[in-house]
């Protein structure tokens, strides 16, 4: 479908529900919002620059709403595309920011017993010593943007940032465990000018929390540190399982989100029958229609079920519907956000 096309029947959809020429424009409402956010915010979307794909949202957009005949699955395709949340670049520099005025700030403050009744200057004075001369700021995986995140907050003092995933994968790899590389990540943090007395992990989106957990507590197991993690966005799922690895760290491990997604923004059985996006029982009708087309044996409600309507400017999680993202191998659907993908 061309994007002509899909004005076309947009006009359609909406002169056939009502005949009052000055009543609202449902499905043309839709589209021009979208619109707007395809030429601002949205207009980079990181996969979409490759020659194999369009950078064009709205080109994509009836594309996508075009690998589907029945227009009632049509109509419910570009409701659900106004109901994807897609994090710019600008919003991730938001979001760095409140990770660290708000969660981490908080945290650091609290681990050194700061207090108000010191005076304001002192107070302040602490907390940046702390947090700029004694805190080290690693992710997880690369699919945080460590060095934007320090770029944004004028951080400075550690010059290696290591991924901890990939750190307690050579530690721990089967067959052959390394049990030198946790005494080596600590002298590293001695040998510092300014010895490092904590730790903070961040990851940009946690689904089930699978991808982090066995880094984290390696982490809590073998640097004798308190640490902190911070996912930008967590999933419910995610919610239950970094709370247990808390519940058994003995006050070693704190974990602060900065947004929390709750069972009413998933779509799947992940929702729980929570009254959540409008048309969520519609969509998922139609993603457990079109999955066979739409993915090449992946679960129809991306990874593990989670059900997430998300994408970012430079990738969209698998955890996020495969209709969404998913181009098979058959060429039989197009993708609105195409994922590029870690395997």
């Amino acid at each position: 479908m061309t994007t002509d096309e899909l004005r076309s029947l947009v006009r359609k959809w909406d002169n056939e529900k009502t005949t009052d020429p000055v009543a609202k424009s449902e499905y043309g409402s839709i589209l021009n919002l979208l619109d707007y956010h395809a030429t601002k915010e949205w207009r980079l979307y990181l996969p979409a620059e490759h020659p194999d794909f369009n950078p064009n949202y709205i080109e994509r957009l009836a594309a996508w709403i075009g690998n589907v005949k029945d227009e009632e699955d049509q109509k419910l395709l570009l409701k659900y595309a106004s109901r994807i949340s897609f994090f710019s670049h600008d919003d991730f520099t938001a979001l760095y920011r409140t990770a660290m005025n708000r969660e981490i700030a908080r945290w650091v403050a609290t681990e050194v017993h700061a207090s108000l009744e010191m005076g304001g200057k002192a107070f302040h004075q602490l907390i940046e010593t702390e947090i700029h001369q004694h805190t080290w700021f690693c992710p997880i995986t690369d699919s945080m943007d460590i060095n934007e995140f320090y770029k944004v907050n004028h951080l400075k003092g550690v010059g290696h940032r290591p991924g901890f995933a990939t750190l307690q994968m050579l530690a721990e790899c089967a067959g052959s465990p390394n049990v030198q590389l946790a005494q080596n990540v600590q002298c590293y943090m001695r040998g510092l000018r300014n010895p490092i007395r904590r730790l903070i992990l961040l990851e940009d989106i946690v689904g089930s929390g699978s991808q982090c957990i066995t880094a984290i507590k390696w982490a809590v197991g073998n640097l004798g540190i308190p640490v902190l993690f911070v996912p930008l966005k967590l999933c419910p799922n995610g919610v239950k399982a970094l709370r247990d690895e808390v519940d058994q760290s003995k006050g070693k491990l704190t974990v602060r989100p900065v947004i929390e997604l709750r069972r009413c923004d998933l779509i799947g059985p992940e929702r729980n029958g929570a009254q959540g996006l409008p048309n969520a029982n519609e969509i998922e009708s139609l993603a457990e229609r079109y999955a066979s087309r739409a993915s090449d044996n992946a679960e129809t409600f991306g990874f593990k079920n989670t059900g997430c309507s998300l994408a970012t400017f430079s990738n969209t999680p698998d955890n996020t519907l495969p209709i969404v993202h998913h181009k098979p191998s058959s060429g039989a659907w197009e993708p609105l956000f195409p994922r590029v993908f870690r395997d």
